[in-house]
């Protein structure tokens, strides 16, 4: 099993995106390369924290192991590992690179298909809950969650990333990070691009008027800020950092779907605090109204289409493979 297996795969993924971004440029109105891609820098700062930090504690297992030069044996672990190791170094500059792609494709799908599915999706959640579910946290005071509902996410997402990458090569793990490419360069856009809808902060903006006014009102004024902030860009046709106005499906949800997946199939015993807070950010995706609840509801469904979509891809190859292979001779049968 080579480490190829997963990596190709999501190049393939990337590259995919960025020609894309670049083919879509001119119908969606843009004329240059967005300048946020020198932010790539900061992706990769957060990468090498999230390493050291992984170093530090395996050297710190190692130690209460009773080894007695922890930092030696963990040197000689990693050139044994030196593989792995490139391709995890690999893998992190890869999905920074996609990351990258996605925030260039994302305003451009938005000026191409315009939104139409708002009133049919809040309806939906209408249908389900019975009322606008944000209103089950009405009177809540969000600011706090506000913020950890774009950095906490955001630092879960590269933290499983990089511990994903640290763990032995196996055919559940490449299907895990084929699937992290194919949620950002595939299922994202694509849904966003046929189910396009703003999310009920934008419902007045969009010109569908005053349903969810009470919920703007009830989050906090930093959402309210970053709300202006993403309209201003796109009625402006601008690329700025995080531009891109899209409701359907949730990245945040089936990212954080993604991370349950990656423990879960891996055994770890972080899978029942994962789904916890895949289940808090879902929840806050919500109350904050970035979201319908169906749009969530989506992106969970797309993490595992996604996952099990990834896992008979490698099952096939693997079967391919062997059907290639010579056969062993038998015992009647000269070497």
């Amino acid at each position: 099993m080579s480490e190829r297996e997963w990596f190709i795969p999501s190049v393939v993924l990337t590259a995919g995106l960025g020609i894309a971004a670049a083919l879509l440029m001119p119908l969606a109105g843009y004329d240059g390369v967005p300048p946020y891609f020198g932010k790539f820098v900061l992706w990769l700062k957060y990468a090498l924290v999230g390493g050291v930090v992984l170093l530090g504690v395996r050297v710190w297992k190692l130690r209460a192991a009773g080894v007695a030069s922890p930092i030696a044996h963990l040197r000689i672990q990693l050139m044994e590992k030196k593989t792995a190791l490139i391709f995890a170094v690999a893998g992190m500059i890869l999905a920074g690179i996609d990351m990258l792609f996605f925030m260039w494709i994302k305003p451009e799908v938005t000026a191409v298909a315009p939104f139409w599915a708002d009133e049919l999706f809040a309806d939906m959640d209408h249908a389900i809950f019975g009322r606008d579910p944000w209103r089950l946290f009405e009177g809540f005071n969000l600011e706090f969650h506000a913020f950890a509902y774009s950095f906490f996410w955001a630092m879960a997402v590269m933290a499983a990333l990089v511990w994903l990458l640290a763990q032995p090569q196996s055919r559940e793990r490449s299907a895990s990070l084929i699937s992290y490419f194919a949620l950002w360069s595939v299922f994202g856009p694509l849904g966003q691009y046929f189910f396009s809808a703003a999310g009920p902060i934008f419902y007045a903006r969009i010109g569908l008027g005053g349903r969810f006014a009470e919920l703007e009102r009830n989050v906090p004024e930093v959402t309210n800020q970053v709300s202006g902030y993403l309209w201003d860009m796109h009625i402006n046709g601008v690329l700025g950092p995080g531009a891109g106005v899209s409701a359907m499906p949730s990245l945040h949800i089936a990212t954080v779907t993604w991370i349950y997946l990656v423990f879960r199939n891996q055994g770890s015993r972080i899978a029942p605090v994962a789904a916890l807070f895949a289940i808090y950010i879902f929840a806050l995706s919500v109350a904050l109204g970035w979201h319908y609840a169906v749009d969530g509801i989506a992106g969970a469904a797309g993490a595992l289409a996604s996952h099990a979509a990834c896992r008979a891809y490698l099952g096939r190859g693997a079967a391919a493979k062997a059907d290639l292979e010579p056969l062993a001779p038998t015992a009647e049968e000269p070497a």
